[in-house]
This record gives structure tokens, sequence and C-alpha cells, in this order.
């Protein structure tokens, strides 16, 4: 719990820099908003080697392969990078890129999931009779 608080209270001080430099210059205080993005991003990625560890765990126990754990926690990493950088264009005022980002990682969310469709739909032909 810690961490968060650490995170908050980082977030809030970051948040009064970056509006009081924009005040003056707006293109340092989206910098200094994006920066800050990046280092709270980068706290709360080092959050979560316990998770990993715990998914790899429970994939060995169910008897799952690694790679399906793998791709899951791929396509998890996609999709949270790809949301932080549609609102980091969003922060630094480009709505089209933003748009056209979202766009893109779905589609390639979409060309990750083929194995894992490909496995599940084996899978389920193997159960028909």
């Amino acid at each position: 719990m810690t961490i968060l608080w650490k995170v908050c209270v980082f977030a809030l001080i970051s948040a009064l820099c970056a509006l009081m430099v924009h005040a003056h210059q707006k293109q340092a205080g989206r910098l200094v908003s994006l920066c800050a993005g990046m280092m709270l991003l980068s706290a709360a990625v080092t959050q979560l080697t316990p998770v990993v560890q715990a998914l790899q765990d429970f994939s060995r126990e169910a008897g799952l392969q690694s790679e399906t754990i793998a791709l899951l926690l791929r396509l998890i990493s996609m999709a949270y990078l790809t949301e932080f950088s549609i609102q980091a264009c969003r922060d630094a005022g480009e709505e089209g890129l933003a748009q056209k980002t979202a766009l893109a990682g779905k589609i390639l969310l979409a060309a990750q999931t083929v194995p894992l469709i490909t496995a599940i739909g084996s899978l389920a032909m193997d159960m028909l009779p």
C-alpha cells in the first residue's frame, strides 16, 4: 500500500508542477506531464513481478503450456502500453494520433491472439466425437 501512496503523491505533485510550468510555456508543461507519466508507469511495472510469478505457478499447477501464459502476459502488457500511449497522445493534444494508436493497438492485439484462438479451436475439435 505504501507504493500506492507514493505513486499518488508523486502524481499530484507532478500535476501541480505541470500546471505551473504550462502557465508559462505550454510545451514544457506537456513534457513535464509526459515524463511524470513515464515514471509512474515505470514504478507500476516493477510491481508486476508477483503477478507474473503467480500466473506462472498457476499455469504449472494447472498443466497449461508456458507459451499460453506468456501469450496472455504479452497481450495484457500490449493493452496497457497501448492505453498509456493513447493517454499520452491525448495529454499532448493529439486526439487524432491517439485514435490511430488505439486502432493500431487493437489490430496488433488481434494479430497476437491467432495462436490462442487456433489452440482453443484445436482443443474444441479434439473434444468432438
